[in-house]
């Protein structure tokens, strides 16, 4: 008999309900005597074979009504159940997913069974998943102190290679060997082969720090989408994360106004200038990667004297010059964003909150920017401490 819509909507798991029953044939909602058979192994699956385990939750506890417990001292939660008369425990702690189980528990078996009542609430969770998606009843993880991290690593090292292509070597005693060059010009392979060697290392860690540079922008822009305050439409959310960097900075700032113009002008040169042929394959947008063929001449560049403005143009694509005036740009729009109109929504940023884009919580961090850095203050140290709580198990 197929369920109705009526039969849905008094009771959801109308068709969810019978395919777990079949796939976890054996499991009973009374667990079995715990002082006859007593759990005598325990057993951590590998974190492949249950990535979310609150998914398992789901089936036994909402779904099929088994009886759980939580949380509790580094226990999140816990659900015991019989299996096949014998007594099972699964439990959710600091230190992971943990199966307890009698001698006689066959762990293979039980193991596949709830892999299968995983995949039929996945299944069924699917479209629930993608209308929250679009009610902005999700979270993202705040990874700014990752993406700053690499950002700051590769500026690092490059800055170092810069600066060792400009030291003089030290000079070695020159042995002289028959049919060899010269000391004097011995010395100076050797020293120009150094300074060659640590400008082509400094190109490395600086295209690498552009890269990390624009992947800590678009991370932020997405973190700011919730903590700017602005109310967010139905769908708009997945909307916005589907467009590019330079989209999402206009919806959250004007890049018309004299003081961001120029600075977005500067990286978005320097985008399309260094990241983009680099992170691409080498294609560059203007046409430069190409080469024409033109009758009697030869191959030419596809946009000709703008060659010049390629990252190519040069033996070292990115110089010590190239990347300090990077850096400077990378520098005055980095103060430009953290002392403008959303300098407030950053201190969400920087303080490793996690947003949540749910029009009650846009609405109160909308409050909170518009309050004084004590109250922001305050509001953070307590978020914290709730995070480290549930992070710790701390119940």
């Amino acid at each position: 008999m197929t369920p109705t819509a009526k039969d849905t909507a008094e009771d959801p798991f109308t068709v969810l309900r019978p395919r777990l029953q079949k796939a976890l044939k054996g499991f009973s909602r009374d667990s079995a005597d715990w002082s006859e058979q007593a759990p005598t192994k325990s057993v951590k699956p590998e974190p492949e074979q249950f990535p979310v385990p609150e998914l398992i939750l789901f089936a036994l506890r909402n779904v099929l009504g088994f009886r759980w417990f939580g949380p509790g001292e580094k226990m999140r939660w816990a659900v015991n159940f019989g299996f096949n008369g014998a007594p099972v425990s699964l439990e959710m702690a600091k230190f992971g997913f943990r199966i307890y189980a009698a001698e006689s528990v066959d762990m293979k078996r039980l193991c596949g069974q709830l892999q299968v009542a995983v995949k039929h609430v996945e299944d069924w969770l699917e479209p629930i998943a993608k209308q929250q998606a679009a009610a902005g009843n999700v979270t993202v993880a705040n990874r700014h102190s990752e993406f700053d991290s690499r950002y700051r690593f590769f500026r690092d090292l490059a800055d170092r290679s810069y600066r060792t292509a400009e030291r003089k070597p030290r000079a070695k005693p020159a042995k002289a060997k028959p049919d060899s060059l010269s000391p004097v010009l011995a010395e100076f392979a050797r020293g120009w082969n150094q300074t060659m060697r640590a400008r082509t290392q400094g190109f490395y860690h600086s295209t690498a720090m552009v890269d990390a540079y624009f992947s800590r922008l678009e991370h932020n822009l997405v973190l700011l989408r919730a903590f700017s305050g602005k109310p967010l439409l139905e769908g708009e959310l997945t909307a916005y994360l589907s467009k590019l960097w330079d989209e999402k900075l206009k919806a959250l700032v004007d890049v018309d106004e004299p003081a961001m113009q120029k600075l977005y002008s500067d990286l978005k040169r320097i985008k399309e200038r260094v990241r983009n042929p680099f992170a691409h394959g080498g294609v560059e947008n203007d046409g430069g990667s190409l080469f024409v063929h033109i009758p009697t001449v030869g191959a030419l560049p596809a946009n000709f004297t703008q060659i010049r403005n390629s990252v190519r143009f040069n033996f070292i694509p990115v110089e010590k010059d190239d990347h300090g005036a990077a850096c400077a740009v990378f520098d005055e729009f980095d103060e430009a964003m953290r002392n403008g109109p959303l300098s407030s929504a950053h201190d969400f940023i920087e303080a490793s909150v996690d947003p949540v884009y749910s029009a009650d919580q846009i609405a109160l961090y909308k409050r909170l920017c518009e309050g004084t850095t004590q109250e922001r203050k305050e509001w953070i140290m307590h978020w914290s401490y709730e995070q480290d709580r549930h992070d710790n198990m701390d119940y």
